[in-house]
């Protein structure tokens, strides 16, 4: 069944690169022996096939998206530094931090419900591969503060 998580995952500002990619771990020897059993172009290949490179292109966004902003290529750079860009307003990292983590929580979500189907195999991390709801601590908080504010019974 599940083995014991790292750790458990709460918020999208705690998911990291290496949540992600111990799900490629997870799923890609089982996706990989399905495409070597079915001949190409059969639906069974196909469908393996498409899912392992759905399961990167979301593992490798977030790992895009917890490392930063893009620093741009070495071969392509000016001879000159470009000049250097107003620092961001503080509204402008708030703004921006929120992007990243609500990205983030996105792309985990989706691999978190794909991944979901082998929850009862050998080796999947029912802890660790848990949808997040919020972005981080203060947003969970403030949503607790509305609700009780509301005075809305919260639904967990």
């Amino acid at each position: 069944m599940s083995t014991d998580p790292e750790r458990t995952l709460h918020h999208a500002v705690d998911v990291t690169a290496d949540d992600a990619w111990a799900i490629i771990d997870f799923l890609l020897p089982r996706l990989e022996s399905l495409e070597r059993v079915h001949d190409d172009g059969t639906e069974e290949h196909r469908t393996a096939a498409a899912l392992a490179e759905a399961v990167s292109a979301l593992v490798l966004a977030i790992e895009s998206e917890i490392r930063g902003p893009h620093r741009g290529r070495l071969r392509n750079r000016p001879a000159r530094p470009p000049a250097p860009s107003p620092s961001p307003t503080e509204d402008e990292r708030i703004a921006e931090k929120k992007r990243r983590l609500t990205m983030i929580a996105e792309y985990w979500n989706q691999l978190c419900g794909i991944v979901r189907p082998w929850r009862e195999s050998e080796g999947y991390d029912r802890a660790r591969w848990y949808p997040v709801t919020f972005l981080d601590t203060a947003a969970e908080v403030e949503y607790h503060r509305r609700v009780a504010e509301a005075g809305l019974r919260n639904v967990e």
